[in-house]
């Protein structure tokens, strides 16, 4: 092994990907933006589509003379004008009142109806539930009182529900289940063109004779080519990593209801983001090795797109399930490569990260990591391979 030679040609290829527009845009320009924008997006968006269902949750559709006289004032208590219609679940249904109310003849069955797709539907609907649950409370009350009864009789105890998760590990639940899909979605997509470039791309170019031919060992241009793909693999996650703790930690995140993700609640201290790179960097080296070894099959840059793509396509699926919820890191899940670093990084970023689980993890996919490598290697040894026309 001359470490001379492999440092060379590692140069060589990270220039070449550093020249590449399709190289920038997917290892370096998407992980720094993607958080920035989806954030900017969504707190843009919901917050207005938040506003609008508000102003827009003013209306109630009723039958036609259909409404007892000691409903009217729930209606007026919750803010929605009565529109008098034939059909109250077709009103509602097609947008002409937010909500709709339908009380029996013997008044003993009262109907809300909803337009569950629509937010300033579901808005108005939950306003006059409210309010009937008021009169249905003030009626039982009265009828107590009649009786010579204590109230109290309905409600022998109060029942509280109470969240024993700290903030710190609510924040992480919610932050893991998006971080461990998006960041190795984009390692594997911007690792893709680095390993397409390095092997089908030379092949196109006719530049990759050029460098068998020269007296550097098989073994070393290869280690060179493996490096320079890992490192733009890794680079990925590095990037997406910091964009995604430097958004949350600027507060570029205020959505009603996802408070826990904003501020002090983040974690971003070092030992967190330490292992959150630990957890990664296999994870890296096994994707940079493997594209690599599957791109070397390729005649030309066209051909390994269609090689790699699916294997994108197929990280996907576990790396999507291990955000889900109820979904735990067990020592089975444990050997299953992307799923098991999906499912670490969730207890990492909730400060609960169970040291046997940690390790087995990691030991599997450096396995995992030394066999792709080991494969890369061969592929690039065989002749078939690298001729191949």
């Amino acid at each position: 092994m001359n470490t001379k030679i492999i440092t060379t040609v590692y140069r060589k290829e990270m220039l070449d990907l550093l020249r590449d527009r399709r190289t920038i845009l997917s290892m370096i320009a998407l992980p720094v933006l993607v958080f920035p924008l989806l954030f900017a997006v969504m707190t843009k968006f919901i917050g207005q589509a938040e506003k609008k269902a508000e102003t827009e949750a003013t209306t109630l559709a009723v039958g036609r003379g259909a409404i007892p006289a000691e409903f009217a004032p729930v209606i007026t208590r919750s803010g929605l004008k009565p529109i008098e219609v034939e059909d109250v679940a077709v009103a509602v249904r097609e947008s002409k009142a937010s909500a709709g109310l339908r009380v029996s003849g013997d008044a003993k069955t009262v109907t809300v109806y909803a337009e569950g797709t629509r937010q300033s539907s579901r808005i108005a609907a939950e306003k006059l539930q409210a309010q009937l649950g008021q009169l249905i409370e003030t009626r039982v009350a009265a009828s107590l009182r009649e009786a010579k009864l204590d109230p109290g009789v309905l409600k022998p105890f109060l029942v509280k529900r109470e969240n024993v998760a700290s903030e710190r590990k609510m924040g992480g639940f919610l932050l893991g289940s998006m971080l461990g899909y998006i960041v190795i979605l984009l390692m594997f997509s911007g690792g893709m063109y680095a390993a397409i470039d390095m092997a089908a791309g030379e092949k196109e170019r006719k530049t990759l004779e050029a460098l068998l031919a020269s007296p550097a060992r098989r073994t070393d241009l290869v280690l060179g080519k493996i490096l320079a793909c890992v490192t733009a693999t890794y680079a990925t996650a590095l990037l997406t990593t910091g964009s995604l703790f430097a958004s949350l930690k600027s507060n570029a995140l205020d959505l009603k209801g996802m408070e826990k993700l904003v501020g002090s609640n983040v974690p971003t201290d070092a030992v967190t983001i330490s292992l959150v790179l630990a957890t990664l960097l296999p994870v890296a080296i096994m994707a940079g090795a493997l594209m690599l070894a599957i791109a070397l099959l390729a005649r030309s840059f066209k051909e390994a797109q269609s090689y790699l793509t699916p294997l994108v396509m197929m990280v996907i699926f576990p790396a999507l399930l291990g955000g889900l919820p109820g979904m735990e890191l067990t020592p089975v899940i444990s050997l299953v490569p992307i799923l098991n670093s999906s499912q670490l990084l969730k207890l990492i970023l909730q400060g609960e990260t169970p040291l046997s689980l940690a390790l087995l993890t990691n030991a599997a996919n450096v396995v995992y990591a030394a066999l792709c490598f080991a494969i890369a290697a061969r592929s690039f040894n065989d002749e078939k391979v690298l001729y191949r026309t």
